[in-house]
């Protein structure tokens, strides 16, 4: 049990170092690799499109449900380190916030901030896109 909760802390750890990368290389337009016909297009869309407050508003609350579950998941790993006999464990208040409450503010800020509700298709009218693409 205490190596599936140490694998779940070690998944949580890589997804955040790698959406963080994602989110830098956004946010600084840096991409991985853009071969070179596509350079000029990638520069015209990302200067034109940019991150409205919708999706600003999802990753906060992906980010704010991560640090939840990551909490969660420290909390179990240090319980679960003292065996099925230790302070930790036995302690209801510390398993009903740490565990509980951890899980159920994630899953209630996802509902709230649902990514399917914030991140929408753009609506853009043909003239703007080929505008975006021409510059």
């Amino acid at each position: 049990m205490l190596a599936g909760i140490i694998i779940q802390m070690f998944a949580i750890t890589l997804f955040v170092i790698f959406a963080s990368e994602f989110l830098y290389r956004y946010a600084y337009d840096q991409p991985f690799k853009v071969s070179a016909n596509d350079q000029e297009r990638h520069q015209a869309l990302s200067r034109g499109l940019g991150m409205d407050k919708r999706m600003k508003f999802a990753l906060y609350a992906m980010g704010f449900s991560t640090t939840c579950l990551f909490i969660r998941a420290v909390y179990r790993t240090i319980e679960l380190t003292d065996g099925w006999n230790g302070r930790i464990i036995a302690t209801e208040l510390y398993f009903n916030v740490l565990d509980g409450g951890m899980v159920t503010l994630a899953i209630f800020t996802l509902n709230i901030f649902h990514p399917g509700y914030l991140i929408l298709p753009l609506q853009r009218s043909s003239h703007q896109v080929e505008s975006l693409t021409k510059a």
